[in-house]
């Protein structure tokens, strides 16, 4: 939630490339912290809801700014990107077990993100990429929980291929990673992300 406040600060204040940036940390250390709590099993109702606003926060509020409010066609697909990331999390509780229905929002910022720091904020390519994520938050295709810390050990690469790049690699190359990685789980979800999948590799 820190780090998506920081990210609203970064818009507000004209500096795209630094909010992006604190979103693709965003990214990462919801995996992670998402892996502590089922680790150490740490389950409790208001400890959901903070988490649920938090999503809200970094993964909604955050990453629709990077859409910028320049124009009128800008500021009507940041506010529809908002209710959009509202609608997913009050009402797309999955009934399959281990998946998600709807894409979950940290990938879709993700790719705003990323997208946002490949074209330095191009409005266009931005609005694009931003309307595509939200078909996909609000399709009814299931996507499976992306328990990466917790699976095949090069997932877990992934991962740390990930935090490596954000600290120690160009803007450039560590966006076209994490644009690729989220890319490759909302086309192929099943063929990669599955638990199944690590049978198969």
């Amino acid at each position: 939630m820190v780090l998506g406040l920081f990210s609203i600060f970064c818009s507000v204040s004209r500096k795209p490339q630094s909010a992006s940036w604190t979103l693709l940390i965003s990214f990462l250390l919801d995996m992670a912290i998402g892996a502590m709590n089922r680790q150490f099993n740490i389950l409790c109702k208001s400890g959901a809801e903070l988490n649920d606003f938090a999503v809200f926060t970094t993964f909604g509020l955050a990453s629709a700014l990077l859409l910028g409010a320049d124009g009128p066609l800008n500021g009507f697909l940041a506010v529809l990107y908002v209710l959009t990331t509202s609608f997913r999390l009050c009402f797309y509780s999955s009934e399959v077990s281990l998946s998600y229905k709807g894409l979950p929002c940290p990938y879709a910022s993700c790719v705003l993100a990323s997208t946002s720091l490949l074209t330095k904020g191009n409005p266009f390519i931005l609005g694009c990429m931003a309307s595509l994520m939200m078909l996909f938050m609000v399709d009814q295709s299931y996507y499976p929980y992306d328990e990466i810390l917790e699976s095949d050990s090069w997932k877990k690469a992934v991962y740390v291929g990930g935090v490596f790049m954000v600290f120690f690699f160009p803007f450039s190359l560590t966006a076209f990673y994490c644009l690729m990685w989220s890319l490759s789980y909302i086309f192929f979800p099943d063929a990669v992300w599955s638990r199944a999948a690590c049978f198969r590799f």
